[in-house]
């Protein structure tokens, strides 16, 4: 994982939002009337919506498919960091919030007199383990 996929997250489910309006736009609704299978046969509406089996609806779904993959993937890593503190500040950094957390923020947030620059270089020295690990296999 990199700083760059990481500061994709909330681009990513800010597009999966509107992609899921625009799939929203595009389903069509109607109903039909239907009756019980058994007797006394009663009648009955039965609602049924389905997408238009245009291209653009499936190059849609495609797309919407890849951005859930590449958002649970961001937060797989970020969950799957072993030390809480660093998890910490990668969530805040990366995922809280509708706007980037300043680096102050997330030390004042994480507390026990972490400075700015203190939870930078725990984020970037845990970063560069990462892709030195990756670099190993």
């Amino acid at each position: 994982m990199t700083k760059k996929e990481l500061l994709q997250y909330r681009s990513i489910a800010a597009e999966i939002v509107e992609n899921e309006e625009r799939i929203r736009e595009s389903t069509l609704r109607d109903s039909v009337r239907g009756s019980s299978s058994e007797f006394p046969y009663t009648s009955h509406t039965v609602s049924i919506e389905g997408l238009e089996g245009s291209g653009d609806n499936s190059r849609l779904l495609k797309r919407q498919n890849e951005l859930k993959r590449r958002k649970r993937r961001i937060e797989d890593f970020i969950d799957n960091i072993p030390d809480s503190e660093t998890r910490r500040i990668f969530r805040y950094r990366y995922i809280a919030g509708k706007r980037r957390w300043s680096w102050q923020r997330i030390a004042v947030k994480i507390g026990g007199g972490n400075t700015a620059d203190g939870v930078r270089m725990i984020h970037n020295r845990y970063l560069e383990k990462v892709v030195d690990k990756k670099k190993e296999m």
